[in-house]
Parts: C-alpha cells; sequence; structure tokens
C-alpha cells in the first residue's frame, strides 16, 4: 500500500479519527503516523473537521452489562494473546529502545504543540499576579498549562482544573495544575466535551493526587473565563 499517496492517506486519516478504521489496519496506520508528517497533518486536520460534532453529543453512562463484557473481552484477547519465546536481552533492549523513540516522535507530533498549533484558552490571575496560562491545540485533544515563576503555592496540596459546563452540569476535572514550569494535560473525549461547552475554568485545592470523588471537594480558588476560539 502506497502510503505517500495523499487520497489514500486523507481517506485512511477520516477513518482514523472517524473511529471505523478498526484493528490491523488501524495499528498499521498509527505507525505510518510516527515517522509520516503528512499522515498525522491530515489527522489533525480531520480532528478540528469534526470537534465541533462533539458539542451536540450527550455523554451515556455504559451499564454494567456493557463494563461486564468489556472486561470479559479484555481477559479473553489477554489469554489468546501468543508469548514470544526465544528473544535475547541485547533483541530485547533494541525493541524496547525503539518504542519509546517511536513513541516520544509520536506524542510531540500528537500533541501539536509549537508555533502555530495551540491557542491561549484562559490566563488565571490572583489579584494582580498571573498564576498560570493555558493553551490549547485546535482539536482540544491537549492542554499546556504554564506556571507563573515563584509561585506561593502549598507543597502539600494538589491543585486541581475542571470544566464548568454549565446548565447544571457538574464540573469535569481536566488535571492537575503544575506548581512550576510547564505541564501538558491529555483530554479524553468527556473531557473535551465538558472544555466544548463550557464558558469558564476553575481550580479547587485537592489533596495531594487531586479530589477522590471526581468532583471539587476543597475550596475554589480561582475561575477564569474561557476564550472562544477564533
Amino acid at each position: 500500500m502506497n502510503y505517500q499517496h495523499p487520497k489514500l492517506i486523507e481517506e485512511l486519516a477520516a477513518q482514523y479519527v472517524l473511529g471505523t478504521l478498526r484493528g490491523r489496519a488501524r495499528r498499521r496506520f498509527e505507525r505510518v503516523c510516527a515517522r509520516n508528517a503528512k499522515a498525522l497533518d491530515a489527522v489533525r486536520q480531520w480532528e478540528d473537521r469534526l470537534v465541533d460534532l462533539l458539542a451536540g453529543v450527550v455523554p451515556v453512562a455504559p451499564s454494567a452489562v456493557v463494563w461486564d463484557q468489556i472486561k470479559f473481552r479484555v481477559r479473553r484477547d489477554r489469554a489468546l494473546r501468543p508469548k514470544r519465546v526465544g528473544a535475547t536481552f541485547g533483541n530485547w533492549r533494541f525493541a524496547l529502545a525503539a518504542g519509546i523513540a517511536a513513541l516520544a516522535i509520536a506524542f510531540g507530533l500528537w500533541t501539536g504543540f509549537g508555533p502555530g498549533r495551540t491557542e491561549q484558552i484562559a490566563t488565571v490571575w490572583d489579584q494582580q499576579t498571573q498564576m498560570w496560562s493555558i493553551e490549547a491545540t485546535r482539536s482540544r485533544g491537549a492542554l499546556q498549562v504554564n506556571a507563573s515563576a515563584n509561585l506561593m503555592l502549598d507543597p502539600a496540596r494538589a491543585y486541581e482544573l475542571w470544566a464548568l459546563p454549565g446548565g447544571g452540569a457538574a464540573p469535569v476535572s481536566l488535571g492537575l495544575m503544575p506548581k512550576s514550569g510547564q505541564w501538558t494535560l491529555q483530554l479524553n473525549d468527556a473531557q473535551r466535551l465538558a472544555l466544548s461547552r463550557s464558558k469558564q475554568i476553575a481550580i479547587s485545592l485537592e489533596p495531594p493526587g487531586g479530589s477522590p470523588t471526581g468532583a471539587p471537594t476543597g475550596p475554589v480558588l480561582f475561575v477564569a473565563d474561557v476564550a472562544v476560539p477564533g
């Protein structure tokens, strides 16, 4: 298969984002994306085209029956997975290094961070002092959070970021804020949907590791407006 052909790359990227590309074909295309910048760019463009559709999707909690089926399939797939034997330590170490390198490349490209790849969506202030700035990829698949220098924060507590969808919907955790430097928060579909519906975000003070309940348990320290994408 010629993965350099633009039409083929476009079709595979569309199927990948829609979720209709499955099994071996999906895994093969992921390997292509790890080394083909055009394929990754096509995927990002399809994500940008389809991300607005998430706003019309109402989250539905899977039933207990669905979860039982998922667990059964996971256990079955693990049991049927062939075991590889006879690999030397040198080969194993080489494979591990190659896998880590591929993962690092894919991560850097998939997050899309870099010139022109992100946009400022919120800035968190404490009176006249800027605390954090938050940027997002166009698809809202990841957030890049930058902590201002010399923040005076409680070292024994966590600062958790929440999307506030409004309309009576519960806050949705987007992850923990860095106390220094820069941190990337990868968002799942539920988090992306919540953020797309939010006009504000909030930061609460939580125990180490974040809220144990899935909802803010400590005081809400900061609230900031979310910029509307241009």
